[in-house]
């Protein structure tokens, strides 16, 4: 039997779940890996795969410096190969930094923002000379927020590979769930392919049949969701990774004032938050993690939330209010000016992160969402309406509603649904289509722990034969 080739971009702070991964993988891939200096001997290590080194940060910076402007007129022939704009090869990092900027008061990224043409050559041009040299089919890295990853991502959809993956979990029924995804959306053709074609079985309904029962009484928590909920506190709890992590930092020159400053906001920003969820009717929006890669390049023209929520409060109907609650890891982030604004307008609450995520949304009309996938799943499941902006992969699912604007949200509530059947549907697909995860507190601590690579193993191993024996039949057929 033919081994598909694959492609895995390894990255320092992934290496613990990718070793795992690989280790799995390659006795049914061809393997080939980037690395850097930084990493190479962990994966070299490893039989039966091949390295292809490419340059750290600081090498990277300083071949930028000397390319010509000559040969930057390539730039247009990669736009016009990739169907991609030159800048939005790095749209992640381009609104990164400055939320970064806002919250924290640096610059990380301002060096590497004024050289993303040279970025976007250099790594291009490397990319493509490995799919060329080992016939790449599929390439797999941990999230679409890098240059790189975008490359790839625009050599699948113009066909120059047959797909290009990340990872993403999420906390759903008590358990986390782990799905591969695909595109600038996060979309997932497995789930999709499931719930459209209603090959659902028996005991992915089982389960979740089980589920949505759950939700009718409480929220079914993991270990996950309990830490993030003990974040919204002045003083929050960290885990022993965090800890570790952020002591490495400050040994190596990070000073503590983003820390510092975080807790100043915590404090000045009470004053802005109404503690009682508001009588009478409201829809509410949560506020997600600022800056987050998902938000960034998922759905850049509502990563400024402040206007998104402005947008949606102006054109409201009579007798409704935006209720909106804080983001426990944001919390501290956003400087208190941010809630003063939000507060004058007359229809806006703002929760503080401590507030029952449960308690706001079975008082909700209908719940508005952009990526934020946890918020999405509980609302489905407590059977309470979704409104979308932009196309989360959820969407499927018939008791949600796409919208383009933040002022259509008012258009549709008359159109909502809220139907067990379809709920326990999607959920079903959902579990199917997914791979239980073992427990995490933290994303620090899903990358160290033994076990996560195994289920990214099998998730992929039945994605690239989901794409072999269903993605490509159908293209075929067409």
């Amino acid at each position: 039997m033919k081994k598909h080739t694959l492609l895995v971009m390894s990255r320092v702070r992934c290496d613990n779940f990718f070793i795992q991964a690989i280790n799995e993988l390659k006795n049914d891939f061809n393997i080939i890996v980037t690395v850097t200096k930084k990493n190479k001997d962990r994966y070299a290590v490893i039989e039966g795969i091949t390295l292809e080194e490419w340059h750290d940060a600081e090498t990277m910076q300083k071949l930028c410096e000397a390319i010509t402007p000559e040969q930057l007129r390539k730039i247009t022939t990669i736009e016009t190969e990739l169907n991609l704009n030159c800048y939005n090869f790095n749209i992640n990092y381009f609104l990164y930094e400055k939320f970064v900027n806002r919250y924290h008061g640096r610059s990380i990224l301002q060096s590497r923002n004024k050289t993303i043409p040279q970025y976007i050559l250099l790594e291009y041009e490397f990319l493509k000379s490995i799919v060329k040299k080992h016939k790449i089919e599929y390439a797999f890295f941990e999230t679409l927020d890098l240059t790189e990853t975008m490359i790839l991502n625009a050599m699948a959809r113009e066909k120059i590979i047959k797909g290009a993956f990340a990872q993403q979990s999420h906390s759903i029924g008590g358990e986390i769930r782990f799905r591969i995804i695909n595109d600038q959306h996060c979309n997932s053709p497995k789930i999709d392919h499931i719930y459209n074609s209603e090959t659902i079985s028996m005991e992915s309904i089982a389960w979740a049949e089980k589920t949505i029962k759950k939700y009718d009484h409480e929220k079914p928590h993991t270990v996950y969701d309990s830490y993030h909920d003990s974040l919204g506190k002045i003083l929050p709890r960290y885990s022993w990774t965090q800890i570790k992590d952020k002591a490495k930092r400050i040994l190596a020159g990070e000073m503590p004032l983003a820390s510092l400053t975080k807790i100043k906001n915590r404090l000045l920003s009470r004053k802005y938050f109404t503690n009682t969820i508001p009588d009478g009717k409201i829809i509410s929006y949560f506020l997600q993690l600022t800056p987050e890669a998902t938000m960034c390049s998922q759905t850049p023209e509502f990563a400024n939330q402040e206007h998104l929520i402005e947008q949606i409060a102006i054109h409201g109907k009579y007798g409704y209010t935006v209720v909106v609650k804080e983001h426990p890891i944001c919390f501290g982030n956003r400087d208190p000016q941010f809630y003063k604004e939000l507060c004058a307008l007359p229809n806006v609450v703002i929760m503080p992160p401590s507030t029952p995520t449960r308690s706001i949304i079975l008082r909700s009309k209908a719940v508005i969402v952009a990526t934020a996938t946890s918020v999405g799943f509980e609302s489905i499941c407590s059977r309470v309406p979704v409104i979308c902006l932009g196309k989360p992969f959820f969407n499927i699912c018939k008791n949600t509603i796409t919208v383009e604007k933040p002022q259509e949200v008012w258009d549709v509530l008359n159109n909502l649904k809220n139907d067990r059947d379809e709920a326990v549907k999607f959920v079903a697909a959902m579990h199917q289509g997914t791979y239980k995860l073992p427990e995490f507190i933290s994303i620090e601590d899903h990358t160290e722990q033994d076990g996560s690579g195994e289920v990214t193993a099998k998730a992929l191993k039945d994605e690239v034969s989901f794409y072999e024996n269903v993605v490509f039949n159908q293209s075929r057929d067409k």
